[in-house]
């Protein structure tokens, strides 16, 4: 059940045993797993070595206090996503915005009583597992994006295969005839002047086939392997955008719209590749599915215009828009206008979310009923100077 909180684990820190004692007492029937040390030192040191997914930290200890820990926790990339409860009998006003400016979560005041605890320390970890199940979703989104494509994919790249097959099958007869033609001195100079042509003919069309399974593959593979890896890469933009239009071919055939690319060739990235491709995938399956209606066919856009640091990629489609109320949820988990038809509420959202929280950039969005709907995302090109 979502609110089910245990076996989570949580680190006490208080430089007096008396009050690591009260607190883990107060939390021993939830059956979370304890840790607990006598100073923000032993803290950060045990850390490295344990996960904890909540902090119950003093304020006043010697040495390094409870403020300097904490804002040491939230620098450290592997551990600023660990909620910190202070507790602590500092409750004045300027006490107070001290504790949060230095990334606690919630305060528990001293002397602690045990339902407040246990309530406060509930709600972080509701919080944590919330946030847990959306990961979970979004992955399952991914993978279920990639699968799809897997298909779609393996579906198109049969069709090629095929007429390769049938190309060298027909080589294959063709060249047996001109052998025994030769063998029984039956061939002429018109018969071998046709087998040639056939034979050229054949061969282009089989390198034709050859060039559109190979470049699909390679486009599929290419986006496949960013979006496992989440790696920081350097790559062309527009070479990039093509390599997940290409993958997306066989749905975008079923439609028919017209994608026009204006991205200047020179613009590359420093950036998370597998990341974008999300996001594009995205962008153009919510158009697929809401822009148009069936049998119409539209016009998507995509731009890319540069400066010295920044890249804004704008994608647009002249489809039906969206309504007032529409455009102020969309960003919104689960909201869906196509419930029951494909409609999942998670793309914007996973889009908006990737955009500002990975990439480090923004995503807007402008639409009206019958103007076509327009996204702006704002990236800088090298995330790494950041």
């Amino acid at each position: 059940m979502l609110d089910d909180t245990s076996k989570f684990s949580i680190l006490i820190v208080d430089d007096k045993p008396l009050n690591i004692d009260i607190l883990r007492r107060y939390l021993d029937d939830e059956n979370y797993l304890i840790s607990a040390v006598t100073s923000g030192e032993k803290a950060l040191n045990i850390l490295t070595k344990i996960h904890v997914d909540l902090i119950l930290l003093d304020i006043m200890m010697p040495g390094m206090d409870g403020y300097h820990t904490c804002k040491t926790i939230k620098s450290d990339p592997n551990t600023l996503h660990i909620p910190v409860i202070f507790v602590t009998a500092k409750i004045e006003p300027e006490d107070l915005r001290h504790c949060f400016s230095v990334g606690a979560a919630d305060l528990i005041n001293k002397p602690a009583h045990r339902e407040v605890v246990k309530a406060r320390v509930k709600n972080q970890l509701f919080q944590i597992k919330q946030v847990k199940l959306e990961k979970k979703l979004q992955e399952s989104n991914k993978m279920a994006e990639l699968g799809s494509m897997v298909a779609e994919i393996s579906h198109e790249v049969a069709s090629p295969l095929s007429n390769l097959r049938l190309s060298i099958d027909y080589m294959v007869e063709r060249n047996t005839k001109i052998i025994n033609d030769f063998k029984e001195q039956k061939l002429t100079k018109n018969s071998l002047q046709e087998h040639l042509d056939k034979i050229d003919s054949a061969l282009k069309m089989s390198s034709s086939n050859i060039n559109l399974a190979t470049n699909m593959m390679l486009s599929f593979k290419q986006v496949a392997v960013d979006q496992c890896s989440n790696s920081l890469l350097r790559f062309n933009l527009l070479r990039y955008i093509k390599d997940i239009l290409y993958t997306l071919r066989p749905k975008l055939k079923k439609h028919n719209h017209q994608i026009i690319l204006s991205i200047d060739e020179r613009i590359e990235l420093n950036s998370y590749p597998g990341v974008l491709s999300q996001i594009i995938i995205n962008l153009v399956n919510n158009t697929l599915l809401h822009a148009f209606e069936d049998g119409e066919v539209g016009i998507i856009e995509i731009i890319a215009l540069f400066d010295v640091g920044k890249v804004e990629i704008i994608y647009r489609d002249n489809g039906i828009g969206m309504d007032k109320n529409s455009l102020a949820n969309a960003f919104k988990k689960f909201y869906t206008t196509k419930a029951g038809k494909g409609g999942s509420g998670l793309g914007l959202a996973i889009c908006k979310e990737l955009t500002e929280d990975v990439l480090e950039g923004s995503l807007s969005l402008e639409s009206s009923l019958g103007g076509g709907t327009t996204f702006t995302i704002k990236l800088d090109k090298d995330i790494s100077l950041r």
